[in-house]
């Protein structure tokens, strides 16, 4: 029987959360998938807790420890090893339901095939949960103001989409996943969304970093020269997009006054 899912992990240190992580695949309702984890040579136990887990798998795992270029680098080597027809990317800190792959697999079964199929996830923070919704009218708007519309964790994308249009631009090494859905969307895939939450997504902290933020905003520019015509429409949305990077410093830093004040 063909494998209908590949779920590919792709880790690296990942000792206090990817058993956690193994265990969300493994405890799936919907059997028919692979399971692949590509690591990317550790240095501590993670690749021993995988080994340990390897058996309940009875088969339908492989397992990779080798050095990479980085996490999208790791993550087309999955994809390439991949026999299954839609393939799922769940990163080494987060986490599927139960039932994820059941939902997952009767909306894929719904289309023609070469759709990708989005749903919601929990976003998990020291400060609580949120969930992050989706909807067909949110996608559209974001696609138009060129930022991503998609909650990436928590979508699943054909093989074929893969093999047609190419895998993640390693040149890239936080917006990849962004510029990959911009060139599923313009080659006119459709995009089926899910209104409920497949995954739990963590929250590492290090999403504000100024490094992060100067990276993030140079990839930012990458996308809107490759997609965006207009230069007008190029400088105006790099502008929201540094103002709102600006906006979430300062808020951050009168958060960081406002508890020491609270603390005194």
């Amino acid at each position: 029987m063909a494998l209908d899912f590949s779920i590919i992990t792709v880790s690296y240190n990942s000792e206090k959360t990817i058993e956690r992580t193994i265990k969300s695949v493994l405890n799936q309702s919907y059997k028919n998938f692979e399971y692949i984890i590509i690591d990317g040579a550790s240095t501590d136990k993670t690749n021993d807790i995988i080994e340990n887990y390897k058996k309940h798998f009875k088969g339908s795992i492989t397992h990779i420890s080798e050095p990479d270029k980085g996490i999208y680098d790791a993550m087309n080597k999955g994809i390439a090893l991949a026999k299954g027809k839609v393939i799922g990317l769940l990163n080494s800190d987060d986490y599927y339901f139960e039932n994820s792959l059941a939902i997952a697999h009767d909306a894929f079964s719904k289309t023609d095939g070469k759709s990708v199929i989005s749903g919601e996830l929990i976003f998990k923070s020291k400060t609580g949960e949120q969930l992050l919704k989706t909807s067909e009218k949110r996608f559209r708007k974001k696609m138009k103001q060129y930022k991503n519309g998609v909650r990436h964790p928590a979508t699943f994308v054909p093989k074929v989409i893969y093999n047609k249009i190419g895998l993640f631009d390693p040149a890239y090494k936080i917006a990849a996943d962004a510029e990959l859905m911009f060139r599923i969307y313009r080659a006119n895939y459709d995009f089926v969304f899910i209104n409920e939450p497949l995954l739990v997504m963590s929250d590492l902290g290090i999403s504000n970093s100024k490094g992060i933020v100067r990276q993030t905003l140079l990839e930012k520019g990458y996308i809107l020269k490759a997609f965006c015509p207009n230069p007008i429409l190029r400088y105006y949305f790099m502008t929201e997009t540094k103002l709102r990077f600006s906006i979430k410093e300062i808020a951050h830093k009168l958060t960081f006054i406002y508890r020491n004040i609270e603390n005194r």
